[in-house]
């Protein structure tokens, strides 16, 4: 027990690192522009053409689809146990993120959407989430590794090689590693390797495409709009900017961080892949991205939250 709670401490610790250093870095950056003042910032923000009201249209019709194929997602995902409508599977995603804000790896999503199923489910429940967000790492893996081929290929052409054979090798240790999952004794959380690959096998083919076809839109629409909100804020080439977007996001995929602080997180991470961009402006961009589709979602699930109907719960867990 002793071990799981210093495991435990040191998991907050490190987010508690995490989340400093990212601020810590953000404000060195900023405050070592000269050029940066207060109210200049200000002026150029409200100036910007941020709040002329066809571009925020697209803003929020772009967060609007980014959160619409999450809830494909979850529908997809979870008709393996019952057929849900597009209205519940909206409630239970965005309850299960309302849920997950204060939690790192939006853990706390995984308990919430269990409330939704019966006792005897809530392992199917939890592993079924689980497979949605690695679809969505899968997309993050993929663009994130394209975008820094070009990065690399731009700043540093004599590690080019080096990083293709890296990619190569990477490529066949999965190839080989998949072979010999059949009969292995590991596990993850808890599950055998031979238990997972089995249920994945018992999803439909077309069920699993859709579920990597939605995380893959729901890639594209969020990093577009980040381009699209840097280039209201800042003169860039959408040519060059796009790469770098999937650097951003790959990078800070690996970071544990509340979801109440992933704008410090990724914002300092953006600064540092975006160092020919004013600093001010990067992290503007990350908080809007974070506003738009952490928070905003996040207020709309709050009503769900609110409105939980506690006696339908009661009766659904005594199943």
């Amino acid at each position: 027990m002793s071990t799981y709670k210093s495991k435990q401490y040191l998991f907050v610790l490190l987010k508690v690192i995490v989340v400093i250093a990212a601020f810590g870095f953000i404000y060195h950056r900023i405050s070592t522009q000269e050029i940066f003042t207060l109210g200049g910032f200000m002026e150029n923000f409200w100036s910007s053409s941020l709040f002329q009201i066809e571009n925020m249209i697209v803003l929020v019709a772009l967060s609007f689809l980014n959160w619409l194929f999450e809830i494909l997602k979850w529908q997809v995902l979870v008709s393996k146990l019952k057929k849900i409508s597009l209205p519940e599977s909206t409630k239970q995603v965005l309850t299960a993120h309302t849920s997950s804000i204060f939690t790192p790896f939006k853990m706390g999503e995984y308990g919430a959407k269990t409330l939704f199923y019966g006792r005897n489910q809530a392992k199917k429940v939890v592993f079924l989430n689980f497979l949605g967000n690695m679809a969505q790492l899968c997309a993050t893996l993929l663009f994130g590794f394209l975008g820094l081929f070009f990065f690399i290929k731009w700043n540093f052409p004599q590690w080019l090689e080096g990083y293709l054979l890296f990619m190569g090798l990477g490529l066949l240790s999965l190839f080989f590693g998949k072979r010999q999952i059949s009969g292995s004794t590991s596990k993850i959380k808890g599950f055998s390797l031979q238990k997972i690959t089995d249920f994945i096998r018992s999803i439909p083919k077309t069920a699993r495409m859709k579920i990597l076809l939605f995380s893959g839109a729901r890639y594209v629409f969020f990093s577009f709009q980040f381009c699209f909100l840097l280039s209201l804020l800042s003169p860039v080439s959408w040519i060059e900017t796009l790469p770098l977007v999937f650097v951003m996001y790959l990078f800070s995929s690996a970071l544990p961080v509340l979801q109440l602080f992933d704008f410090a997180v990724k914002g300092g991470v953006a600064v540092l892949v975006f160092s020919a961009i004013p600093a001010q402006i990067v992290v503007l961009t990350a908080f809007m991205m974070w506003f738009l589709n952490v928070m905003l979602p996040a207020l709309l699930g709050s009503y769900f939250v609110l409105s939980f109907d506690t006696k339908n719960f009661a009766k659904t867990v005594t199943k």
